[in-house]
């Protein structure tokens, strides 16, 4: 639980108020002919709209409020100036006399000044801004406070009309029938506002007592023609008090802790929902039940069915807009979700490609060495190398031209794809050198039949830049072993293709071009 603040604790007026409400109820109870409570809540009002009025006016001065604060706390102390003004003119009619009932409940003077000042805080809550980002969260607001106000309707105009304005006549009946509702709708509708703004012109503290004050209040205007019919007035002029009291204190609250502390609004953590409209929807039917158990079929019980109808109405709009903002959420995510997918499908697409391009030789579109010497460490030493230079490369590139050479390489890759096998793995490890890895165990003279084959694919002629030319191929083949490593078998095929090269330029009649589709195979 936050502690209160020292400057609360140590404050005088508000220890006042903390001594005065446990005494007003202490005394309504005890005081069953209302004597005692008569006298003393009509000067102790006078009191307690006085502080409200000068605190709520100070605040409003107060340099740290904003132009939305200045508003509302303006509001705040003209309504005290009011209710200090109905109160002082209903102190005067009860010294004048003290038994009658406009003395014991208020006159006309009185309701409409209560009316009045609770009209001028109505309305700066509604011109305080809601702080809803969107037009669906301020319909929903809407739709919720009309459903609780509903229900508050349904109750009051209920006891209002089984109840009648129970020893009041004349102007003074006439009154209290058309204000007494409308304060006790004021006050319940104050307090919708106060519990649904997401973002409120107070300190927390300071916006739990101006609840407290709206809800007491609410209910001892709604019930007052009930609670005069059954002799209770005592309890009646104690709960406005004590209402009295909780809105002197959030004033005073407030204007301590802004002077003291700055400029806060209360930002309280917000739900996707409220349970207040679901309530008054229970509350009504309940309500509904209780009067049917009780007093049976009456022309009054139709504002209860009334209000159960409306309310129960004003909920399935309620939901049926929360089930359309759903389905729009839903549509929403289904996008997101779509659009993440295709940007992971991209992002995969992306990864695979930069892969290829790392394992891959570009022009050729065969694996790099890279890649090849990882297929030779997977494969421990089993199966064979097959080692491959072109003879006669040099001479293409000097004579026509880089782009004829990497034409040759094309060729000469398209060559080796069409004579591997399927499990076999191409390579172009650099310039004019490509490796085959036969995963198949192949024995001496089936690796030599592998590379005649090879060698003799390569060495037909090709077409080039108009050219008809031809290239060789020396090939070393490296038979591997068990537990012989990659590295070590790529050097017994590296060093059997130079093998055949030099064996090559030693033979008779070599002249540096086409040579015959020989292998020297190592073991």
């Amino acid at each position: 639980m936050t502690p209160v603040p020292s400057p609360l604790r140590r404050d005088p007026v508000l220890l006042a108020l903390c001594l005065l409400v446990p005494a007003m109820v202490v005394t309504a109870v005890v005081d069953t002919g209302g004597r005692v409570v008569g006298a003393v809540a009509w000067p102790v009002l006078v009191v307690l709209a006085g502080v409200t009025a000068v605190n709520g006016f100070w605040t409003w001065r107060n340099p740290q409020a904003d132009a939305d604060d200045r508003r509302m706390w303006g509001a705040v102390g003209l309504a005290g100036a009011i209710f200090l003004l109905s109160d002082v003119w209903q102190f005067v009619v009860y010294l004048r006399a003290p038994a009658s009932m406009d003395s014991a409940i208020g006159g006309p003077v009185y309701s409409a000044g209560i009316f009045l000042g609770s009209l001028c805080m109505v309305l700066a809550l509604l011109t305080m801004p809601l702080g809803f980002a969107t037009r669906a969260e301020r319909g929903r607001f809407l739709l919720d406070a009309a459903t609780v106000l509903a229900f508050a309707a349904t109750l009051g105009c209920y006891f209002t009309v089984t109840a009648g304005a129970a020893g009041v006549a004349g102007a003074g009946r006439v009154i209290s029938l058309l204000f007494g509702p409308a304060i006790y709708m004021v006050a319940v509708f104050a307090l919708v506002k106060l519990l649904l703004m997401p973002v409120k012109p107070f300190r927390p503290l300071a916006g739990a007592l101006l609840s407290l004050a709206a809800g007491i209040e609410g209910a001892a205007t709604g019930f007052r023609p009930l609670l005069i019919t059954h002799g209770h007035v005592s309890w009646q002029q104690a709960a406005t008090v004590v209402a009295v009291a909780a809105l002197a204190a959030g004033t005073r609250v407030q204007y301590l802790q802004l002077r003291s502390g700055g400029r806060e609004r209360s930002r309280p953590q917000r739900r996707p929902y409220s349970l207040l409209p679901y309530a008054a929807v229970v509350g009504t039917f309940v309500m509904l039940i209780g009067v049917l158990a009780v007093t049976g079929w009456q022309p009054a019980t139709w504002i209860v069915v009334a209000g159960s109808a409306v309310s129960s109405a004003l909920v399935v709009v309620r939901q049926w807009t929360a089930f359309a903002d759903n389905a729009r959420l839903l549509e929403l995510l289904d996008a997101k979700v779509a659009e993440l997918h295709g940007s992971l499908a991209e992002r995969d697409r992306l990864a695979s490609e930069l892969e290829h391009l790392a394992f891959h030789d570009a022009l050729t579109g065969l694996a790099n060495r890279a890649l090849f010497q990882r297929h030779l460490a997977e494969h421990r030493g089993a199966g064979a190398v097959l080692l491959i230079d072109l003879d006669g490369f040099k001479p293409v590139n000097d004579t026509y031209g880089h782009a004829a050479g990497d034409t040759v390489l094309v060729a000469v890759a398209v060559r080796l794809r069409a004579g591997a096998g399927a499990d076999d793995v191409l390579a172009r490890l650099g310039g004019d050198e490509f490796a085959l890895l036969s995963r198949a165990a192949l024995t001496g003279d089936e690796a030599r039949a592998r590379a005649a084959d090879l060698a003799a694919a390569i060495e037909l002629p090709m077409t080039v830049l108009g050219q008809e030319l031809r290239v060789g191929a020396s090939i070393g083949i490296a038979l591997g072993r068990d537990g012989q490593t990659g590295d070590a078998l790529l050097h017994e095929a590296d060093l059997a293709m130079y093998a055949q090269k030099a064996a090559k330029c030693e033979a008779p009649g070599h002249r540096g071009g086409r040579t015959p589709p020989t292998a020297v195979v190592r073991r």
